[in-house]
């Protein structure tokens, strides 16, 4: 399919991490359409919802013909956002309020000729799951938003809509399997447990600021994704067959969904392109932390946005002109919460096979401690 801009290639892996049993991540690498999802909920719950999650944009890319042979049809921004929609009300179906999952995604899709709204369809109503209890229904039904334009981030707002959408005043009580936020013992460097935070707490006191760990690459075991490339294998192209989208109307749609993040490396500089759905993030708009405080911040995986999963299911979404050059990585917490954004940069600006930088920031994140699972994409856009 001739995009008129080049073509795309993409290397997707995960890793259960040093401290995890089970690996509750899922990753996405369909050729036109690639997702990083995180679960929350543990093995029953997360696992299961990060897998829907991602299924739900796989069958689309189905849909599309990227695995049918046919010519592939790139979807409409508001088919994407359709899917978003449709994983979660399946996680719901699937496991009520007990568990939901993060998710960041960058797709390859057609310009509608009046941007497009949210949601795609005007009267679709979530349907609710057994065991949701008094959880607020989800509020993709209720938005009708244009697309964001080309470059302009559309960030929905974070306070006021999603806590005050909750009804809940306290942080969610943990688990029998978790630690409380406030034991001493974990203070320093707790194990990363995520959960769907009712409402920020602005005036909880600040954890001291601990020093970085050194960034070391190391050996490690990555788990390659089911059905992606090998890592020794080159990458399939979106070779240029035919298309029903005009040159110059294809975009780069980028959506996230909770503390996933989106990042663009372009002329040597990465940027992070995603806003977190987080308490963390709050506290940092508001003025009350800064970043080296944020990272050690004992409520730093406590997300306010997931799908399947409190009130809010709705992805900030944004718009990218494909440039040849560019470099885009998804990734979830596992990464972003052990690697620096600057140690991310070198990797990503000096190793340009795909597979080697995959491994190399794996290997980071391993070696500043692998509290998590850790899932990483790098998608390539090249000239043709």
């Amino acid at each position: 399919m001739d995009y008129g801009f080049g073509q795309v290639h993409a290397t997707a892996a995960t890793d259960i991490g040093l401290r995890r049993a089970v690996n509750e991540d899922a990753v996405l690498d369909a050729g036109t359409i690639f997702a990083v999802a995180d679960g929350m909920g543990g093995h029953e719950a997360g696992d299961l919802a990060s897998r829907l999650g991602i299924a739900a944009l796989a069958e689309l890319a189905d849909t599309a013909g990227t695995n049918s042979g046919s010519p592939r049809t790139l979807p409409h921004a508001s088919d994407v956002l359709a899917r978003v929609t449709a994983a979660d009300e399946s996680i719901r179906r699937a496991i009520g309020a007990r568990g939901g999952t993060t998710l960041c995604a960058l797709a390859l899709v057609r310009m509608e000729q009046n941007g497009g709204t949210w949601p795609a369809s005007g009267d679709h109503t979530p349907e609710s799951s057994p065991g949701q209890g008094t959880h607020p229904a989800p509020t993709t039904d209720v938005l009708r938003l244009p697309m964001p334009a080309l470059g302009e981030p559309r960030y929905l707002p974070g306070t006021d809509e999603a806590f005050e959408a909750a009804h809940a005043s306290t942080p969610p009580t943990p688990g029998p399997d978790e630690e409380p936020l406030s034991d001493p013992a974990t203070a320093d460097h707790p194990e990363p447990t995520t959960d769907v935070l009712p409402r920020a707490e602005l005036e909880a006191a600040l954890a001291e600021p601990a020093p970085v760990p050194p960034v070391v690459v190391t050996s490690a075991k990555v788990t390659p994704i089911p059905g992606a490339q090998a890592p020794d294998t080159p990458a399939p192209a979106t070779t240029p067959t035919a298309t029903t989208a005009p040159t110059g109307q294809v975009r780069l749609m980028l959506l996230n969904v909770g503390d996933s993040r989106g990042y663009r490396l372009r002329n040597g500089v990465l940027t992070q392109l995603t806003r977190d759905h987080s308490a963390v993030q709050e506290l940092l708009d508001a003025g009350i932390i800064n970043e080296a405080e944020a990272r050690i911040h004992p409520q730093r995986n406590l997300i306010t946005r997931a799908l399947g999963a409190g009130g809010n299911a709705v992805p900030d979404t944004q718009f990218h002109n494909p440039r040849p050059g560019d470099r885009y990585l998804l990734c979830t917490d596992g990464l972003t919460g052990e690697v620096e954004d600057s140690a991310m940069e070198q990797i990503l600006a000096h190793v340009p096979d795909r597979a080697a930088a995959v491994h190399q920031l794996i290997d980071a994140a391993l070696a500043s401690g692998g509290r998590d699972n850790i899932s990483v994409i790098i998608i390539d856009v090249e000239s043709p």
